[in-house]
């Protein structure tokens, strides 16, 4: 443990000794307060990472390493010391994908017993990643550059971090195949993601929204890559159907203010559509696939789709299921989805919804004053000029909705890619949630985007 927090916690009260056996999970109830610190453990040595803070806003954040044997001291405070989603694209925030817990627990929790750096396959650059800005060195246009951008940073999650988050490694496993097939980070990211799925039987499940969009991604990947479901894949998608409500959601899927991924059931609920409608007849006609799809579509059509980024993930899923959209909306949202591109010819991410940097945790903003709203909870960024995930996002599945490549708006949207690649192979997107703290990693995903709008547009 890290020498300040055995200062606190000693200082504080009473010392509980814990012996870190695999999957270890320790929750300690806690009046008002709660240290986290998340440890990923592999076979040589655990990382811990803490984060502290107070009232709510985060003051403090370290990692250490260490060889394995914890000792956990943990004291009834009280101070009100909580991990939260504050962190949660710190660069060295280990456990981020765990998400934000209740604040009157503490918890340690192992997530992998495999060893991350071991399973990625082939040499990892574990160092900081670099902050991302709109004003970083431009570059030529270049499919190679930007491959190797999103390669590096997708194997580099995967051993610093050791799991698959939509941002980064996950929407890495649906790059375009034309371009990632026989790269050899695809395929070691693949395993990689493959041997986590399968460590979850030893550690437990993760969270919701972890289990099912790497389902997703590895289907999608295997059906682009080798036109079949591997057995990882299929393991991971039937413990999301096992997490599936009711209504055909998942309604244990993280809601954190994050969009687009960690904002509403809507999301979770396309990604899986879309996956489905690429996996084999011989999967989906058989339970738990079939019951599944079926809870899909019926929330599709029960649930109005509220943001412009739903309407264009229902797009993209329309391809492959009848009726999820009609021939009116899909119309309407076609045009829609055009008449948001900037004289730029790009799009910005910040105009796909009606989203806030930040927002109350309960209770909405309807009752509070717009002063109040304008000042404490700012609409997300918008880039005046359009940026790697609007843009790389609307073309494809623009493309995908069937506005053809020769159409003057997609032509506009090449013509953007073209022009705005840095010169590190990347294609900058702010974070939808851009505080202080945030690392802009949906500038990944935006890169990966690109590449695919470019290779569905016969460019790559």
């Amino acid at each position: 443990m890290h020498p300040f927090v055995r200062l606190i916690v000693q200082l504080a009260g009473a010392a509980i000794r814990l012996p870190c056996g695999r999957g270890n999970e320790i929750q300690v109830a806690s009046r008002q307060c709660r240290i986290s610190w998340p440890v990923l453990n592999s076979r040589h040595f655990a990382v811990e990472h803490y984060v502290i803070a107070l009232g709510g806003a985060q003051v403090m954040q370290f990692s250490s390493r260490r060889y394995k044997s914890v000792w956990a001291l943990v004291s009834l405070m009280v101070l009100p010391v909580s991990y939260g989603q504050n962190a949660a694209e710190s660069d060295d925030n280990v456990a981020a994908y765990d998400g934000p817990q209740s604040s009157a627990d503490l918890t340690v929790r192992r997530q992998a017993s495999f060893d991350p750096h071991e399973s990625i396959g082939i040499s990892a650059d574990l160092s900081p990643y670099d902050d991302y800005s709109a004003d970083d060195p431009a570059g030529e246009f270049d499919i190679e550059r930007a491959a190797r951008f999103i390669d590096g940073v997708a194997v580099k999650w995967g051993a610093k971090h050791g799991c698959v988050t939509c941002h980064t490694n996950g929407y890495y496993l649906i790059a375009p195949a034309d371009i990632f097939r026989d790269r050899a980070a695809a395929l070691a990211v693949r395993d990689f993601a493959e041997g986590w799925v399968d460590s979850w039987q030893e550690t437990g499940l993760p969270r919701t929204e972890i289990v099912v969009a790497p389902a997703a991604f590895l289907t999608i990947n295997n059906m682009q890559m080798d036109g079949e479901l591997r057995p990882a894949t299929i393991k991971a998608l039937d413990e999301a159907w096992s997490l599936q409500g009711a209504e055909g959601n998942w309604p244990t899927w993280l809601k954190c203010n994050w969009p687009p991924f960690e904002q509403d059931d809507h999301y979770g609920v396309t990604l899986m559509t879309i996956a489905m409608g690429m996996a084999p007849a011989s999967y989906t006609n058989i339970e738990p696939a079939r019951s599944g799809i079926t809870g899909l579509l019926n929330y599709l059509r029960n649930n109005k789709p509220e943001e412009v980024h739903h309407r264009a993930m229902m797009l993209w899923a329309d391809q492959y299921f009848e009726d999820v959209v009609s021939d009116a909306d899909r119309e309407a949202w076609i045009t829609e989805l055009l008449a948001l591109q900037k004289e730029s010819g790009g799009w910005a991410s910040g105009d796909l919804g009606s989203w806030r940097q930040r927002a109350p945790e309960s209770g909405g903003i309807d009752h509070l004053t717009d002063a109040f709203v304008a000042r404490e909870y700012p609409p997300v960024m918008i880039d005046p000029n359009g940026d790697g995930y609007g843009t790389g996002f609307v073309t494809y599945v623009l493309i995908e909705a069937g506005v053809p490549t020769s159409h003057p708006q997609i032509q506009m949207a090449i013509a953007w890619l073209k022009s705005n690649q840095h010169a590190d192979g990347k294609w900058f997107t702010n974070s939808l949630r851009n505080e202080g703290d945030t690392s802009n990693f949906l500038t990944h995903t935006g890169t990966t985007f690109a590449l695919k709008a470019l290779a569905a547009a016969n460019q790559n």
